[in-house]
């Protein structure tokens, strides 16, 4: 391969609406706009994970390519930085952006497909996995990264590998959610990993993809497309086509592409990583005091342990708690226990 092709194009979807964490995250402004886990949002983080030149070998990350709602326009602007963005005027779940930023890029490009809303603690390792994702690229291959299961988890999909070892494994199938027996099996195996939603593939090798198993999304996406805009400085926004888009059928990349698709390596990875899908997941990834207490905003906590209370605007005051969860955003406060509230709004999944 030429030099530029050692040159991956980092995709940030941040479509979701985040409504998991209300009145945290909301329609209105979901999770991957929002100080989480600290002074950068969930999408300037993300970003961060792919403008630095850690990559093993010769490999460098590109102009990274942002896909979110146009509802969210603002917000995707002022935060993308040195980025294109393209804009959805309606959500069509996860096929129809992938199959537009496949279009929107030549077709030797090699695209890093990745949610904005993600944590991953070990940035080192995460690059480590896409070298070795990029080396495992053969034409026709999409490649996926799956997380070692740490625990019998039932709110992930899974992956199912053959072979062993830590570099890139055959895909055998992807896998729902399963019940807890099951995923104890999975686990205990060694042969299944979490399903992480990233992806990499050379963007003609997407585009031969739905063009085999969802032609109807292609189509409308293409109809759709609208000319990026340039490549200097800052961030360039554009609009997709809303007539032709809002025919485009919403369906998820897995089960548009990925379950039919017999080209699938999977990388192994373990970089310290979550969806943040529950107040639990933000608990376990936040600064707590000497009782256990993740405390954010204006919060006087007396006799608490173990609890999540933050304050995104005015004063709470609790005393007794424990594992609890308490959020007060503008009018609208919400309590439960840590049990009950990840049971409730467990983390994402397939």
């Amino acid at each position: 391969m030429g030099e530029m092709s050692r040159k991956i194009k980092p995709v940030i979807l941040c479509g979701g609406n985040g409504t998991r964490l209300w009145p945290l995250s909301t329609p209105e402004r979901p999770k991957q706009f929002l100080k989480l886990l600290g002074d950068k949002t969930m999408l300037e983080m993300t970003l961060d994970r792919v403008q630095r030149s850690r990559l093993h070998h010769d490999l460098s990350f590109g102009r990274p390519l942002v896909i979110g709602a146009s509802r969210h326009g603002e917000w995707i602007k002022r935060l993308a930085g040195e980025a294109d963005i393209l804009l959805e005027p309606v959500g069509r779940n996860s096929a129809a952006p992938i199959a537009a930023a496949a279009l929107a890029s030549a077709p030797e490009d090699v695209l890093l497909v990745l949610p904005a809303d993600h944590d991953i603690r070990d940035v080192d390792a995460f690059h480590e996995a896409i070298g070795k994702g990029f080396d495992a690229l053969e034409p026709g291959l999409i490649t996926t990264f799956g997380i070692v299961a740490g625990a019998p988890e039932t709110a992930y999909g899974y992956i199912e590998a053959t072979g062993d070892g830590a570099g890139a494994r055959r895909v055998k199938r992807f896998v729902e959610k399963p019940d807890l027996e099951t995923a104890r099996a999975y686990v205990s195996s060694g042969n299944f990993f979490w399903n992480a939603g990233i992806f990499m593939f050379r963007a003609g090798d997407m585009i031969a993809a739905f063009e085999a198993y969802a032609p109807d999304i292609l189509e409308a996406v293409r109809a759709a497309m609208p000319k990026l805009g340039g490549s200097g400085g800052g961030s360039h926004a554009s609009l997709l086509d809303a007539e032709a888009f809002s025919r485009c059928r919403g369906q998820s990349i897995d089960y548009a592409i990925m379950e039919h698709h017999e080209g699938m390596k999977v990388v192994p990875v373990e970089m310290g990583w979550s969806d943040i899908g529950s107040f639990q997941a933000l608990w376990e990834r936040s600064a707590k005091d000497a009782d256990g207490n993740v405390l954010v905003g204006d919060v006087k906590a007396t006799g608490c342990r173990n609890s999540y209370i933050r304050a995104v605007d005015g004063q709470i005051s609790v005393s007794g708690l424990e594992r609890a969860l308490v959020v007060k955003s503008g009018d609208d406060v919400f309590v439960r226990t840590m049990a009950l509230a990840e049971r409730a709004v467990g983390p994402a999944g397939r």
